[in-house]
């Protein structure tokens, strides 16, 4: 007998190795800091819509298209970081961060704890909704009820967060007066209080499924070396009978058979299912045959390395990531907080040609005082409506400068300074013909 041969008859026993059972807490855990993170980055000025000045807020700061560098490195950045995304892990995001998915995991509990574990709300096959009978009580379709209102609530909040101040959002919840508060606030908010409410109680999964455009666009960087369910099909026989982690899919896929293109959002569900059923079955040994894993397989069903070929694949998006923080850098380095402009003011009525305005823009969320100087001109020839602003906040403020009708005709330059006390100075130049008297 060969030492091959001899080799093959030795029995090996597969140890079972704890480990897939932290998927399903750190998943939950993710999920909520993904809620946390969403609520928090428009309160912390991070990232929201600025209605009244119709701009973007990013750290605090009032972006405009001016800012280019700002505007092209941080969309360059994220786009190109969302496709290294989905060529590494594919929908990760979706099994892992997504609050639709969320909402949907808690609504499913949810419904399945007060009404049996056949009370799917929508299917699509066309199915009657099956309650258990011991559960078919008014007050479990009340409880039902207020448990999937509470959070329609709570996410109806969220978008809103990213389009008014919190200071409105809060007058909002507490029925308080706000000047920033627009009446038809309470309308909207009701609106998207409906939708999420329909969304959570009726649509759930099927939006991953069927409806998210998202979905479609990661598809379109997904390969069979990008992380998926891997099956040990060489112990295919412990599945005899056995359909644990299909039951386990919120999804409906079985696990063992997933495709490129599929619905599978990389939860590890099933992997936590598999891994449990065999570390408590006295008959099944070694761990579950499911299993995250990336790159492909080959013909002997060997899963091999995938690192270098992600950087193959994926160098013009690394590129992308790359170029785009350093241009959102600059960006942010090179950032003025405060512009202004000088401008003729004859399309004021009742005004003469002889006045200026002087529109002083602030574009931080803090407070600043901003004082006014003329150089070129004597002090008797003009007058400045004041010398100093103050801005609570970001925003707009304009500055009357009156030119007297005295001053003998001709040309005349002068500069108007502008200084901050944060720091920030600029200077106009202005040319001004006077008429004479």
């Amino acid at each position: 007998m060969s030492a091959n041969e001899t080799l093959k008859n030795i029995p090996i026993q597969q140890e079972h190795v704890a480990g897939a059972g932290a998927l399903h807490p750190a998943r939950r855990t993710v999920q909520y800091l993904t809620l946390l993170i969403l609520i928090l980055i428009p309160l912390s000025g991070l990232f929201r819509f600025d209605m009244e000045a119709g701009g973007v807020v990013l750290l605090d700061r009032q972006v405009w298209f001016s800012d280019i560098f700002i505007v092209m490195g941080f969309w360059v950045f994220i786009a190109s970081l969302l496709v290294m995304m989905y060529s590494l892990v594919g929908s990760v995001f979706c099994g892992w961060m997504c609050p639709q998915n969320t909402a949907s995991e808690y609504a499913n509990m949810l419904t399945y704890k007060l009404l049996g574990r056949r009370a799917d709300m929508m299917n699509m096959s066309g199915e009657k909704m099956q309650v258990a009978v011991r559960r078919k009580s008014m007050l479990n379709y009340l409880l039902l009820g207020l448990g999937l209102l509470l959070p329609s609530m709570l996410y109806a909040l969220i978008p809103l967060l990213y389009f008014f101040p919190p200071s409105a959002i809060w007058s909002l919840v507490t029925f308080t007066k706000d000047p920033q508060l627009a009446g038809s606030l309470y309308w909207i908010y009701m609106v998207c209080v409906a939708l999420f409410l329909l969304d959570i109680a009726v649509i759930r999964h099927l939006m991953c499924k069927y409806m998210c455009i998202y979905r479609v666009w990661q598809h379109s960087f997904k390969t069979r070396e990008t992380l998926h369910i891997h099956y040990d099909k060489q112990r295919s026989d412990h599945c005899e009978t056995c359909h644990y982690c299909v039951d386990s899919c919120f999804l409906d896929i079985d696990p063992r058979q997933t495709e490129v293109f599929d619905s599978c959002v990389n939860c590890g569900e099933c992997v936590v299912a598999c891994d449990e059923l065999h570390s408590k079955s006295k008959k099944l040994a070694g761990p579950g045959l499911l299993s995250f894993v990336m790159g492909a397989e080959n013909r002997h069903g060997e899963n091999r390395g995938s690192v270098a070929s992600f950087f193959s694949r994926a160098k013009a998006s690394s590129m992308a990531t790359v170029l785009g923080g350093i241009l959102f850098v600059i960006g942010i380095v090179g950032y003025q907080s405060d512009e202004f402009s000088v401008y003729r003011s004859e399309a004021w009525q009742g005004a003469k040609v002889l006045d200026y305005r002087i529109n002083m823009a602030h574009k931080l969320y803090h407070p600043t005082n901003v004082s006014f100087r003329i150089e070129g001109l004597n002090p008797d020839v003009y007058q400045l409506e004041k010398n100093t602003v103050h801005f609570v906040t970001a925003g707009r403020q304009d500055v009357k400068l009156h030119i007297n009708e005295s001053l003998p005709k001709g040309l005349y330059r002068f500069r108007v300074f502008a200084k901050a006390d944060d720091g920030w100075s600029g200077v106009f130049n202005v040319t001004h013909f006077a008429p004479g008297g």
